[in-house]
């Protein structure tokens, strides 16, 4: 990430205060996909993010950060899908703001603080976050003081559900421990289907024994069935394997399945995976160097909505 200061300027906003720092970085990406079977397409994209930061002289830093994203991007190894941002330009939405003092940090946003168990799901998010860790202990909290949605008017479809969420975590030698919960899953689907307002929490175990991982969870999923999983992973040298298998209301165990395989040495890295609705996950990476890559990703399964190609180059900066 390369970075200018701001020198023709003076930011020096008060005495105690340093001069604000902004640092441009993103990714330009030229690709060839395919989704659903279709023919191939050329697409380029361009991802850019400023961040602006300022320092005080006793250690507070405030920061935020406004991103341009243009094209149609191949998202080759998360949703293997497409992403199309033609019609987007630079976020004219309300910024978010991080304030961060000894290992703690608030983070303010009118519903724009993801929440801590579902993530992005935007019916669920915060205004107000606040993390930190002690000793051995990581904390966070998000909460909503307001549903009215971004637009501040009652029952518009941007409303939000109030929803406040909290995590926790412990690391002990080999092993960690998680608990998250929130106070309200609507607004999201599982299988499907749309999930019911309801309180949710989840906790997970893992536990490391040489090159072996093992990891297990319980998700009552709040509106939906509740989910248990268990798996282990194992590392021999340049190649890792995974297995993790699951099951509804603590039945049917193994019924839900993901296999992995990895491998990564030297500029070369590529993993294959797979689950219980045949679905198959192919990406190749090799780092060209200077912050360029090229990738080759490939998903298949029993439906042909799922299948997805691309090739194509990334260039960091």
């Amino acid at each position: 990430m390369k970075k200018v200061l701001l020198t023709t300027t003076a930011l020096v906003m008060t005495a105690g205060v340093a001069a604000a720092e902004v640092s441009l970085g993103g990714k330009v990406q030229t690709a060839m996909s395919s989704t659903a079977g279709a023919d191939m397409s050329m697409n380029t994209h361009i991802d850019l993010n400023a961040t602006v930061s300022a320092t005080t002289a006793n250690g507070v830093t405030m920061a935020t950060s406004v991103g341009y994203d243009s094209g149609v991007e191949a998202d080759y190894n998360d949703d293997f899908t497409v992403d199309d941002d033609r019609a987007t330009s630079w976020a004219v939405g309300a910024p978010e703001v991080a304030i961060s003092y000894e290992g703690f940090t608030i983070t303010a946003q009118r519903d724009g603080v993801d929440n801590l168990y579902d993530g992005d799901v935007a019916a669920t998010a915060g205004d107000l976050g606040i993390a930190g860790s002690v000793g051995g202990v990581s904390f966070a909290f998000v909460t909503d003081n307001d549903t009215n949605g971004v637009d501040g008017v009652a029952g518009n479809a941007d409303d939000t559900l109030g929803a406040t969420s909290y995590s926790v975590s412990y690391a002990a030698g080999d092993m960690t421990a998680s608990y998250v919960a929130t106070s309200n899953d609507g607004g999201r689907t599982v299988n499907g289907a749309a999930v019911a307002d309801a309180a949710a929490s989840k906790i997970s175990l893992s536990y490391k024994m040489g090159d072996a991982t093992l990891s297990a969870s319980s998700d009552n999923q709040g509106g939906a069935d509740s989910t248990n999983s268990v798996g282990v992973s194992y590392a021999m040298g340049d190649i890792k394997v995974g297995y993790t298998m699951a099951g509804d209301n603590g039945a049917n165990m193994g019924d839900d399945y993901d296999l992995s395989l990895s491998y990564a040495a030297g500029a070369l890295s590529a993993s294959f995976a797979t689950n219980e609705n045949s679905r198959t996950r192919l990406v190749a990476e090799y780092d060209l160097g200077g912050a360029t890559a090229f990738f080759s990703s490939q998903q298949g399964g029993a439906a042909t909505d799922v299948d997805f190609q691309a090739i194509g180059v990334n260039f960091n900066f």
